[in-house]
């Protein structure tokens, strides 16, 4: 008995707790129709921050690390030309042998 009428009691907070909170007695601030609806400004892809969890090698802890897309893609270019200007080497030195 005691466990339906709090169920009951509780049904029926939930269900008036709508109701009360938009009561039209009380005043609200007038919207205007020119104002911009999100005030703040725009990102660009660039200045998205890009997160990810780290594992390192012989290791189960993991780290979370979190860069600007811009940062991971220059980077990642950077890795790019390292790799390249390394293997431009190794071709040369087999060529000189």
């Amino acid at each position: 008995m005691k466990t339906s009428m709090l169920v009951l009691a509780l049904g029926a907070a939930l269900f008036a707790a709508p109701a009360i909170a938009n009561d039209p007695s009380e005043p609200q601030a007038p919207v205007k129709a020119d104002e911009p609806a999100a005030a703040k400004p725009v990102e660009s892809p660039e200045d998205r921050m890009v997160c990810e969890r780290i594992r390192a090698t012989g290791s189960n802890k993991v780290e979370r690390v979190c860069k600007t897309a811009k940062q991971r893609a220059e980077e990642r270019n950077s890795e790019k030309a390292n790799a390249d200007r390394d293997a431009a080497e190794r071709m040369m030195r087999t060529r000189q042998n």
